[in-house]
């Protein structure tokens, strides 16, 4: 977010409930909801699977065990990358471009550990992970797309975000269902959502009104209530919501 949406979504707050949802680790939204100041407001991280309410778990939900398992022995012979998330822990087993680019967005620091042995601790620790980030080139992400098909909807669901990468969450998780969670449906019918990528579909086709940003990709569009003028990167949301409620 930039200091002109900050200060935008900031005179909103006292009328409005603003609810951060994200694909995040936690610490990646803390610092956005401080900017706005709504820090310790409802959050929905990793794409429904934690939602939390300042430091109160609301819902957690993770992959388990036996899922893991399954993914791993699926991608054993691909050249993929692992991120393991579980509350505010972000583990990696290397260093890469895509790794620093999360360090930038998300303003964490990764914790550095052997994939298989990183999946145990967090097993032991938490019952298993809220996300898996799954890194590699345009073709072993294909093939990791085909070989995890059986798994989507029954142990997992995943999307792909970009060529290089694989976000991958519990099964029966969503922001649509998260928001339900912490709105109830009425609230959600109620609210005013925006996204741009596969997991906001049902979130922004389920909520009173529906906005996808320019950038976002052509089903997204196809299915919401209206498309912004411009970009995130250009504040298509801060200037669609000044359209709606300038003062």
């Amino acid at each position: 977010m930039t200091p002109k949406a900050y200060d935008f979504l900031g005179t909103l707050k006292s009328k409005h409930q603003l609810l951060l949802c994200s694909a995040r680790i936690p610490s990646g939204m803390r610092y956005h909801q401080e900017s706005i100041g709504i820090l310790g407001a409802p959050m929905l991280c990793y794409n429904g699977a934690l939602s939390l309410e300042g430091e109160r778990v609301v819902y957690s939900k993770t992959i388990t065990e036996s899922a893991l398992e399954t993914i791993s022995l699926l991608l054993d012979n691909l050249d993929v990358d692992w991120g393991l998330y579980a509350f505010d822990q972000w583990w990696v087993s290397k260093d890469s471009e895509r790794v620093q680019k999360e360090r930038y967005n998300t303003q964490t620091e990764p914790l550095w550990g052997e994939t298989r042995s990183t999946i145990k601790r967090l097993v032991d620790e938490f019952g298993g992970v809220h996300k898996i980030m799954l890194m590699g080139d345009k073709n072993n992400m294909d093939l990791a797309m085909e070989a995890m098909a059986p798994l989507q909807g029954a142990s997992l669901v995943y999307f792909r975000s970009n060529d290089t990468l694989i976000e991958i969450a519990p099964s029966g998780v969503g922001k649509k269902e998260g928001v339900t969670q912490l709105l109830g449906d009425h609230g959600l019918l109620d609210a005013m959502a925006f996204g741009d990528n596969d997991n906001d579909i049902a979130l922004l086709d389920a909520s009173g009104w529906g906005v996808a940003v320019q950038n976002a990709k052509p089903l997204v569009k196809s299915i919401a209530d209206a498309v912004t003028p411009l970009s995130c990167a250009d504040d298509g949301v801060i200037d669609y919501l000044n359209m709606c409620y300038g003062q």
